[in-house]
C-alpha cells in the first residue's frame, strides 16, 4: 500500500461573509477546501483547474438574499 500525503488550502470567510468564486459567481458558503474544479458556470472543463485562493472573494451574506 503507498501513502501519500498532501496538503490542502482551506479559505475561510470572515464572520458575516461568503466566499464567491469571481469567475462564474458560485457561491461556496464560509468555508471551502480548494482542490481541483472540473466545471465552472456549468461547463465542463477540457481538464481540471488547480482552484486557487485568488480565485475567489469575500462578500456580505446579505448580498445572496438580493440576488
Amino acid at each position: 500500500m503507498e501513502q501519500q500525503i498532501v496538503e490542502t488550502t482551506v479559505l475561510k470567510a470572515a464572520e458575516g461573509k461568503v466566499l464567491r468564486r469571481k469567475s462564474d459567481g458560485w457561491m461556496a458558503g464560509s468555508e471551502l477546501w480548494l482542490g481541483y474544479t472540473h466545471y465552472i458556470g456549468g461547463i465542463k472543463l477540457d481538464e481540471p483547474l488547480a482552484e486557487l485562493p485568488e480565485h475567489y472573494e469575500e462578500i456580505d451574506e446579505t448580498e445572496i438574499e438580493k440576488e
